[in-house]
């Protein structure tokens, strides 16, 4: 294993970021530091930025395995898995010594909801990488939807052996556990966790779900301001976490003892919508806006659930419309989701041209970031659109 792959692996990515770097500045066209580069891109969820740095691989390296690999792994990620699928396997065929491969192959098998085809790849990954923690903990992923629940907890324990303040290991066995109707035990195990993590933010979310689920909301709510961003902190991480009812109780808590917010009230409307009570989702939306005369993200996140709830009523299109406008207002240029979301409003009234003209102004947009290349896909669907208009 080389240096580069070597850095990758640990997880070191400013070190592999810098070495990458250092090495292009004598070999520009190297495949693997370019392909380094790309993975890391790709880690970000910035795929045209993975894709323009394999475009500077030279062709000696070109069919090299970093390069094959990273370039199966941004087809992956652009709605390509078959395509994906049958590369990894080639990888895996041509190189069975290279975990990565493996492991890349078994993920994609994964999100095909193959569970024997990814149980078998990651069981590989892990034989010719067993210290390798994250490796462990999806190959547990394989073994739990492939119904060998005994063997997942297994490689669960390995992953937290191998690294212990892994923090979706113990939440993942604590689930497991809590499925089992061993829900003490579950929060003791959580207890675990929090001794190497004490603040985790994750673990303390987790511990207040399951006690809210047994009704002692009183002990769920004993520890929640030791996380970062304290009760708000773990709400948000409840209703990342889809436990949309835990998120829900503990802002209706918040704010009935006082420490209501329009950040509070966002996150309440996000866990209402994310539930699909979509009123209840509506009414926290325009609640949230009206305690933040500076925030954006509530009126935006509004305008679009009512374009997607109501797509064949034009009162409530203008209402949504309403709502992007003021949204696009108060970001002052800072944000461009709320002209993305106007755009695809305009696209749903088929008026093509003032579709693309917001489209046009999210492409240009310094913060547009992965939504550019959703906006140069709208301008190429609306062109094609207007001219069959």
């Amino acid at each position: 294993m080389t240096a580069l792959q070597d850095l990758l692996d640990r997880g070191d990515r400013a070190a592999a970021q810098a070495a990458a770097t250092k090495q292009l500045a004598t070999k520009p066209t190297d495949g693997e530091a370019l392909s380094v580069l790309a993975r890391l891109a790709l880690e970000n969820g910035d795929v045209e930025a993975a894709r323009a740095q394999l475009a500077r691989v030279g062709p000696k390296d070109r069919q090299s395995y970093e390069v094959l690999l990273a370039e199966a792994m941004v087809q992956q990620l652009s709605d390509q898995g078959d395509s994906a699928r049958l590369a990894f396997a080639q990888l895996t065929a041509a190189h069975p010594t290279r975990h990565e491969g493996f492991f890349a192959l078994g993920l994609s098998l994964l999100d095909k909801q193959d569970a024997k085809g990814a149980e078998k790849a990651l069981a590989t990954a892990v034989k010719l990488a067993p210290n390798h923690f994250l490796y462990r903990f999806r190959h547990a992923e394989a073994l739990a939807q492939a119904a060998r629940f005994e063997d997942a907890g297994n490689e669960l324990l390995k992953a937290i052996e191998l690294k212990p303040d892994f923090t979706l290991a113990y939440t993942a066995f604590a689930r497991m556990l809590e499925a089992s109707g061993q829900v003490d035990k579950a929060l003791e195990f959580l207890e675990v966790g929090l001794s190497a993590v004490p603040t985790d933010r994750r673990l303390l979310a987790e511990q207040v779900r399951l006690r809210m689920g047994a009704g002692d909301v009183k002990a769920a709510l004993a520890n929640v301001d030791k996380a970062p961003g304290g009760a708000l902190g773990i709400a948000e991480e409840l209703m990342r976490g889809n436990a949309h009812d835990a998120a829900i109780e503990l802002c209706d808590w918040l704010d009935a003892n006082g420490k209501g917010s329009a950040k509070v009230t966002l996150v309440k409307a996000l866990a209402l919508e994310n539930s699909a009570q979509t009123d209840e989702a509506l009414e926290a939306y325009a609640k949230a806006a009206t305690q933040d005369a500076a925030d954006w993200s509530a009126l935006n996140n509004r305008g679009l659930l009512l374009l997607e709830t109501y797509q064949e009523e034009a009162a409530k299109l203008d209402e949504a419309k309403g709502n992007l406008d003021e949204a696009i207002k108060r970001a002052g240029g800072k944000a461009a989701d709320p002209l993305l979301n106007l755009a695809l409003l305009h696209g749903r009234r088929k008026q093509w041209p003032e579709a693309i003209a917001a489209a046009q102004k999210v492409i240009a947009h310094p913060q547009a970031g992965p939504l550019k290349a959703q906006a140069e896909k709208m301008i190429v669907s609306m062109q094609k659109a207007m001219k069959q208009a």
